[in-house]
């Protein structure tokens, strides 16, 4: 679809804007961008419409995510679509600042804030219906957005990506939000449950943590999809009892399905079409409409110079213990800090990327030059 230059054209109290538009927005020094979906004939003056943001995978690029289907759904069924784009990480991959060693170092968390500031603010959005799904490390993002702005939130859903252990570990919602898991049994790049990948957790690990979040019963019900296209998928899907709210945890368990998009007629299902119809059963009971959570600690702890070479120097609010974790998952080095600023040789480690942990729940992506 070619993209077409933002236009409002007002008559009298009338609004109409063009569909598909490239935006940008200044998050702290950074200028950001993403591609903004607005329904066919949207009316700013009498629409108080949902908004759903769609987050790529690592190396990914919004505009391939705006073609997964999720407009046409827009359209008909009356929300806005938002597709942000990500940063380079330190291997040259859009990514996000998700707490995983393969993460962005942007400003994420204010990126997805601010967008829902302006959504509510510019485009008169219902701040009750606020959704969050992405594919791979847009869904680990997904989960990382719904710890960090969990007073903004109403449903997310997950395509083909797990929780990261640190927010499994560290994650405490409120407000208990509901969940949708699409995965892969035969996934090669995130695995669905053997082989776990540094920092990442497996499918049963993340349903784990949201069953206990949801407080439900361990019996499932369970349906299989009619398996009406040759591609030797099947689809199983769960839905937990007894969780609070009910119904608010969901795994289409695709069975001999690599890291892959579902999408009809070459399959069972589109993963677009059934996310929405989740979303749709959701609003959030107590939505905050001009706030942040900071992920804990993460406000008291800095590590610079960030790349580093032969030292970094951690500055903490509070005594705790600090861990340097290469990519592979091996802990480096492990070290009590006291408050205030505290030097650590680094000399010892080769040239690669790091994640940098604390006992309090910070974590930072650390380059070694």
């Amino acid at each position: 679809m070619k993209l077409l230059l933002l236009a409002a054209i007002v008559f009298g109290t009338t609004a109409i804007f063009a569909q598909q538009t490239n935006e940008s927005i200044t998050i702290g020094t950074e200028n950001r961008t993403y591609v903004q979906y607005l329904p066919t004939g949207f009316d700013v003056t009498t629409e108080s419409l949902p908004v759903v943001f769609i987050l790529h995978g690592l190396g990914d690029v919004a505009t391939n995510m705006a073609g997964i289907g999720t407009n046409n759904i827009a359209d008909t069924a009356r929300f806005i679509a938002i597709y942000p784009q990500g940063t380079l990480n330190s291997f040259g991959s859009n990514a996000w600042n998700n707490g995983t060693l393969l993460a962005s170092t942007s400003d994420d968390i204010g990126l997805m804030n601010a967008l829902m500031n302006d959504m509510i603010n510019n485009y008169n959005v219902d701040p009750t219906r606020v959704y969050v799904t992405g594919f791979s490390m847009g869904g680990i993002m997904s989960y990382h957005l719904a710890c960090a702005l969990n007073d903004r939130i109403a449903a997310i859903a997950s395509m083909s990506g797990t929780m990261s252990t640190d927010d499994i570990a560290n994650c405490v919602p409120t407000y208990k939000t509901p969940v949708m898991h699409v995965h892969g049994t035969a996934d090669g790049t995130v695995p669905y449950d053997s082989g776990a990948l540094p920092t990442l957790s497996l499918v049963p690990e993340t349903m784990d943590f949201w069953i206990g979040v949801h407080s439900c019963s361990a019996i499932t019900d369970s349906t299989q999809l009619p398996d009406t296209a040759s591609d030797g998928i099947t689809v199983d899907r769960f839905i937990w009892t007894g969780c609070t709210p009910n119904q608010g945890l969901e795994l289409w368990r695709l069975n001999g399905a690599d890291h892959v998009y579902m999408s009809e007629p070459s399959n069972d299902f589109t993963e677009a079409n059934e996310i929405w119809r989740f979303f749709l059963k959701w609003s959030h009971p107590n939505p905050s409409t001009a706030s942040t959570i900071e992920i804990p600690g993460q406000l008291n702890v800095h590590v610079f110079p960030n790349p580093a070479k032969e030292s970094i120097t951690i500055s903490s609010a509070s005594d705790i213990e600090i861990s340097i974790i290469d990519i592979n998952g091996k802990v480096c080095s492990m070290t009590e800090i006291s408050s205030g600023e505290t030097t650590l040789d680094v000399s010892d480690l080769d040239a690669g990327v790091y994640l940098v942990q604390g006992s309090n729940g910070y974590s930072e992506r650390l380059v070694i030059q």
